[in-house]
């Protein structure tokens, strides 16, 4: 699950800049205020919400609906046709994704309480891998047509959802 959600959110991460000059005309000013929104949302997300969204509904459902979200905000993103709707539907995607980092985290630290260390290092270096892959990926994706990273990411999260289905009770 870490490498998924790793792999498939560089393919926004990564290209992200291109795409926007690519598709929309924006230079860096404007990519510049996207990226300020996106490190505002993602730290009132992370800072504030995380805590109380986990205690009412828990990690795995927490996880699902952050990847169905993601899933779904890639798909928007390539919908997109002006400032505004950029703003709101990069916002949108991020909300969705400031919480499965934690969530995966949290869920790996608590399935394993004998050998946590390696668990969690082992977490970390599939998120590492996913984020070596998925930058190479959307870059050869991009190059093909820039809207293929968007929808790459899109069936990968969508992909991560169907393993937290099959995986992932929602007891756990």
């Amino acid at each position: 699950m870490a490498f998924l959600l790793s792999f498939g959110l560089t393919n926004f991460e990564s290209v992200f800049g291109l795409f926007s000059l690519q598709r929309h005309g924006y230079g860096p000013q404007r990519v510049g205020t996207i990226l300020t929104v996106i490190g505002t949302v993602s730290a009132l997300m992370q800072g504030v919400l995380t805590g109380p969204l986990t205690k009412r509904w828990g990690e795995v459902i927490l996880l699902r609906l952050s990847l169905i979200g993601s899933a779904v905000g890639f798909v928007l993103m390539l919908l997109a046709n002006n400032y505004a709707t950029v703003l709101i539907t990069v916002a949108v995607f991020v909300l969705s994704n400031s919480l499965l980092r934690p969530v995966v985290s949290s869920l790996t630290s608590k399935r394993y309480s004998e050998g946590q260390g390696v668990a969690m290092g082992l977490n970390n270096a599939f998120m590492s891998l996913g984020r070596i892959a998925g930058p190479i990926w959307a870059g050869l994706l991009f190059d093909v047509n820039f809207n293929y990273p968007y929808i790459s990411g899109s069936f990968v999260m969508l992909i991560g959802f169907f393993v937290s289905l099959i995986w992932l009770s929602k007891d756990n």
